[in-house]
């Protein structure tokens, strides 16, 4: 009786053994792993998640001191290099994430603000460049390629008319608020994101990533403001201030259709990688 039992003993304790060394080659061992090596080329991002903003490039075969991880995502360093990569990327045996990369904008509503218009113009320059002209014709832009990637479109406004701040608003997955700064002194440039709620930095942070990207705007940053127009909703909501219109390069930009159809393509892609990740 007692030889059976330590048989028994002997057949369980071996079988734990054998499904642990099955997980460890599953996972590579990635829970006690202190290092990892990269398997294909890829992008360490400030934050776990693939919406985040990139920071560095690392290439296949590169080796990587593991700090700490959440999920499937590990915040790595190097001599020079600190951020994070996603796990799929490395020899940790990890699957990838699941996302809805084939049709992002399904099922999303997305509202678009241009600003000013009607009695409010807004912005001006000194050549007569009109903020509320500039926006309309870029929000209209970016509702036809919004449409065209499926999803569905809210304008606040889609003709030269006075809106209220109180009613530029709706219900939807993202809104954007579309703008030209201005200052009297003509130097200053580039682009800015502002955000409101915490909650709506995430969306802020990609999008400036997507238009600093592409767009040949100089890059002011993203910065928190309580502007009412995003203030006052809590879906990720963003006031994008896309270069000075008193500045004369910048002027230069609003005005041409092919840079729109690049700003608004940038916008797009930020969107995307938003829905996605």
């Amino acid at each position: 009786m007692k030889r059976n039992r330590l048989i028994l003993l002997a057949a369980l304790l071996a079988g734990i053994l054998i499904a642990l060394l099955i997980f460890l080659m599953l996972t590579g061992g990635s829970s006690n792993r202190t290092s990892l090596k990269m398997i294909e080329d890829g992008e360490l991002r400030t934050g776990p998640q693939a919406s985040y903003p990139v920071v560095f490039d690392v290439e296949k075969g590169d080796r990587l001191k593991i700090i700490k991880h959440e999920g499937k995502w590990y915040y790595v360093s190097d001599k020079k290099k600190k951020g994070w990569i996603a796990g799929w990327h490395t020899d940790l045996n990890i699957s990838p994430d699941k996302v809805a990369a084939d049709d992002p904008f399904k099922n999303k509503t997305i509202i678009l603000d241009p600003g000013h218009g009607g009695s409010d113009q807004g912005a001006s320059s000194k050549t007569g460049t009109l903020e509320k002209e500039v926006t309309l014709k870029t929000a209209l832009m970016l509702r036809d390629k919004l449409k065209k990637e499926g999803a569905k479109v809210i304008m606040t406004r889609s003709t030269d008319e006075f809106v209220s701040l109180d009613d530029r608003k709706g219900t939807g997955d993202i809104f954007v608020s579309l703008h030209s700064d201005a200052l009297d002194d003509k130097a200053p440039h580039g682009l800015t994101v502002y955000y409101s709620h915490e909650s709506q930095k995430v969306l802020a942070d990609t999008l400036h990533f997507s238009i600093k990207k592409k767009a040949l705007l100089s890059d002011r940053g993203v910065r928190q403001e309580n502007f009412q127009v995003i203030e006052q909703t809590k879906m990720p909501a963003v006031l994008l201030e896309l270069g000075y219109i008193s500045n004369p390069t910048d002027e230069k930009m609003m005005n041409d259709q092919v840079y729109r159809q690049i700003v608004t393509t940038s916008i797009v892609d930020g969107l995307r990688n938003y829905f996605i990740y």
